[in-house]
């Protein structure tokens, strides 16, 4: 039995990764903690936990404020749902008070290889010691680097959706860097937060699109950091000699007034002309292994409404014809609350426990 505790679980991504962690039989939930509502039973504050299925459900489990000794104690992994800058304050502490405990941070705290680049857009660092510990968790990426590591840290929403599409061309070493990788990322408004905001009220985002933070996003730096890491390893030079490498990486990310999901286009260009064969072959090779990342046939088959509330990623691409035969126009489509957290954690946390990858996740998205 995996005994698990959600610090920061009545968020978005907290409260849907409790609720995927009390679809399983070998977990255990020890502690959900939120600041907010603690001293309150799950259920008053969710009403969808209402009921007590023949399990005994989780429904009359209390939210608690924070106690470092007792989730320390009574937890085997501890998933951090927290805002940037929190997660880094409280992790010291619980590794003092339990070292073999694995860790699994849904915010932005541990996702940078540079902490420069982390400070630059975040501020400063809680805990730069423990920064090269973790391991990025891009799961059907960097599995077998999640599999050996007791710390991983979640990508962003817009990076996922973004760096699964891009990471196998760019890792065959096909990609042009020397030609700007353009990224648009539309998103659902849950990729706000659960905070009240202004901009997020119904009347502000019904029927209307909206770009945002176009030259700051602070996922940019993230995306561009990992792209680069991949131009490094496909030119055979080790890590500390890509800062070198330089690639252009433009993004900007919209609201589009949905409740969750993120579509992204990629404009590239090639090295040289392949055939959509090579190109299929690539993504084919490169995600052989996992359960939940789909090549599709066609751009007009890769939507948000095929892949919310699941940790799938589906990816299609057309490369352009004639003189434009090296441009690669790619599309992904995610839940940016399931495989752009949520469920994306609970996937490294099966590496992490050495079980399979998609053990315990649903392979499919539920429609309509």
């Amino acid at each position: 039995m995996i005994k698990a505790s959600v610090v920061g679980a009545s968020g978005y991504s907290g409260i849907y990764l409790t609720y995927a962690l009390s679809l399983r039989e070998d977990v255990e939930l020890s502690f959900l903690t939120s600041q907010t509502y603690s001293g309150k039973k799950l259920a008053e504050v969710f009403p969808s936990f209402s009921g007590q299925p023949k399990n005994g459900g989780i429904s009359g489990l209390p939210f608690s404020a924070f106690d470092e000794a007792a989730v320390a104690e009574s937890s085997d992994v501890v998933f951090f749902c927290l805002p940037h800058g929190e997660s880094s304050k409280l992790v010291s502490g619980l590794l003092k008070k339990n070292g073999k405990i694995k860790i699994i941070d849904v915010g932005a705290d541990f996702r940078f290889d540079a902490l420069a680049a982390y400070e630059k857009f975040y501020g400063p660092h809680n805990a730069p010691e423990l920064n090269q510990n973790f391991v990025y968790g891009l799961a059907d990426v960097f599995g077998d680097k999640i599999k050996n590591s007791q710390f991983a840290a979640n990508p962003g929403c817009y990076p996922t959706g973004a760096l699964l599409p891009l990471l196998p061309l760019v890792f065959k070493g096909v990609l042009d860097s020397g030609f700007p990788v353009i990224i648009d990322s539309l998103s659902g408004i849950s990729g706000s937060g659960r905070s009240l905001k202004l901009q997020n009220l119904f009347c502000e985002v019904e029927n209307s699109a909206r770009a945002y933070n176009a030259w700051s996003h602070r996922h940019l730096p993230e995306i561009r950091e990992k792209i680069t890491g991949a131009l490094a390893a496909s030119a055979g030079l080790p890590d500390d000699k890509s800062a070198g490498l330089n690639v252009n990486v433009i993004f900007t990310p919209h609201v589009i007034p949905t409740p969750r999901g993120i579509l992204t286009t990629i404009y590239i260009r090639l090295k040289e002309d392949l055939p959509d064969s090579v190109i299929s072959g690539i993504f084919g090779e490169f995600y052989a292994g996992s359960p939940f990342v789909s090549l599709m046939g066609n751009i007009e088959d890769c939507n948000i409404k095929s892949v919310i509330y699941s940790n799938n990623c589906h990816i299609a691409f057309e490369a352009g014809g004639g003189e434009n035969g090296r441009m690669v126009k790619i599309v992904s489509a995610i839940d940016n609350i399931g495989k752009g957290a949520s469920l994306q954690a609970v996937q490294n946390m099966n590496l992490m426990f050495g079980l399979e990858p998609g053990y315990g996740i649903p392979l499919y998205s539920p429609f309509p």
